[in-house]
């Protein structure tokens, strides 16, 4: 049950990966196998370092402080993600057909930026016991996927005509995470 709890909020933090990789997908942009695994690696170093102090600082806490600290991440970072999505204007030029790669530069860049996004959830898994490594397992296998089925995922997204409603669903089901974690 932990494993599906962690792969769960893995996922939910994810969603702004997976707009990433729609996006490349749509602006003509390959990601190779180097590239997904250097972005991969930089969300698995990110979280684990993340849980690492999450561990830490839990020695400091009782178990309740820590579950209020865990939730209030886990429902500032739902209400962030809902916020962004409603003020985010994103448009993607849906003609450019060119195939670039990415840039090993690019890569790196991307990659620490969706990283940066999985701290606060590492920090709240860690505080509430769960293993570093367990923790930031997820983060890579979902961030390989993410790159290799963008271009899969496009057929579809741009029919259904679905905008930002995965982002703020995704922030909706942070929130409920957070607080249910609370009555653990």
């Amino acid at each position: 049950m932990q494993l599906i709890y962690l792969f769960v909020i893995a996922i939910l933090n994810s969603i702004d990966n997976i707009g990433v990789g729609v996006a490349y997908s749509v602006a003509g942009i390959k990601v190779n196998l180097a590239k997904n695994l250097i972005i991969s690696f930089l969300a698995f170093l990110v979280s684990f370092l993340a849980s690492l102090f999450g561990q830490f600082i839990s020695n400091y806490f009782n178990d309740t402080e820590c579950s209020i600290i865990s939730m209030l991440l886990l429902v500032v970072m739902g209400i962030r993600m809902i916020y962004t999505s409603i003020h985010s204007k994103k448009s993607f030029d849906l003609d450019n057909t060119h195939v670039r790669e990415l840039g090993y530069k690019e890569a790196l860049s991307v990659g620490i930026a969706l990283a940066l996004d999985d701290i606060s959830s590492s920090v709240s898994s860690a505080l509430i016991g769960y293993n570093a490594f367990m923790v930031s397992f997820p983060y890579f296998i979902i961030s390989l996927a993410i790159f290799f089925s963008g271009n899969f995922a496009l057929k579809f997204i741009t029919k259904l005509n679905i905008g930002n409603k995965p982002t703020i669903f995704a922030g909706i089901l942070m929130i409920i995470i957070g607080i249910s974690q609370f009555f653990d």
